[in-house]
């Protein structure tokens, strides 16, 4: 054998190995309520689906954490230097004081002073009662759809600066951002599109919890987004994307209780795609 060819095998066993190395270090879950987006062979990702309701082409990672893999050419977009007013700059403030909340927490363990997530402990008392925070993950979650309606797909995505920089700022402090809509999965590889055209998520490693069977409650899915993240804070466009006990009471009058809620976990922002 020749010296130039003995080269040329060591340098393809040393690079096979990198590869074999590199991909026995990528986790994989899949959790049927979360619709990720990581990219694998079309073949693999089909495998990982089976028995989930799942869109095998948005398979991501349960920890929501550090991603091995991107899409291929997708870079974050630069960091934005926008001045915060209103709802936005009032959800920042209050994100980062949960933020030093958790790390109180997590210093002096403490069963009856944990943190406080933004979900209701037991709605039907319609008193502003918080559900305790079993995880340890921030995560502020995020409505799509707007008032009364589900998120156009048709439409080029235009967002406000104002939430490009929150959202930003956010991954920066190591807070997940979690979107939440109606559509079904088979929408979901669109919304991930629309969602990075408008700078939100701009390297597709977001949780995205779409509807996956008809009929599927919102309530479930934040539930869903409870057991694994602490839910700092929820942001939408109206009261029923905080709890659906908002689509189901005949007399709002009747939950006037609840609205200290707002400004304090729960946060009316524009429509986040127009």
């Amino acid at each position: 054998m020749s010296a130039a060819r003995a080269l040329l095998l060591l340098v393809a066993a040393f690079s096979l190995q990198g590869c074999l190395l590199a991909a026995a270090a990528i986790p994989l879950a899949a959790g049927g309520a979360i619709a990720g987006n990581a990219v694998f062979g079309e073949r693999t990702a089909q495998a990982i689906a089976v028995g989930t309701d799942i869109d095998p082409d948005t398979i991501g990672e349960r920890s929501f954490g550090e991603y091995a893999l991107l899409p291929t050419g997708v870079l974050p977009a630069p960091t934005m230097s926008t001045s915060l007013s209103g709802s936005f700059a009032a959800l920042g403030s209050f994100v980062s004081g949960g933020m030093e909340q958790l790390a109180a927490s997590a210093a002096e363990p403490d069963a009856e002073a944990a943190p406080r997530s933004a979900l209701l402990e037991d709605p039907t008392s319609l008193t502003p009662s918080r559900a305790p925070c079993e995880a340890s993950v921030p995560a502020v979650l995020i409505d799509l759809d707007p008032a009364e309606s589900v998120l156009p797909l048709g439409n080029g995505a235009v967002t406000d600066p104002s939430l490009v920089a929150v959202v930003e700022g956010f991954r920066r402090e190591g807070i997940a951002i979690a979107w939440i809509t109606d559509r079904e999965p088979t929408d979901a590889g669109i919304i991930r599109g629309l969602l990075q055209q408008a700078r939100l998520d701009p390297t597709g490693r977001d949780p995205l919890f779409v509807q996956r069977y008809p009929g599927e409650t919102k309530q479930e899915r934040r539930q869903a987004l409870l057991e694994t993240h602490c839910v700092l804070a929820i942001a939408g466009d109206e009261r029923a994307d905080f709890d659906d006990l908002y689509t189901y009471i005949r007399d709002p009058s009747l939950a006037a209780g609840l609205e200290p809620m707002i400004g304090q976990g729960w946060f009316l922002i524009p429509t986040p795609i127009d």
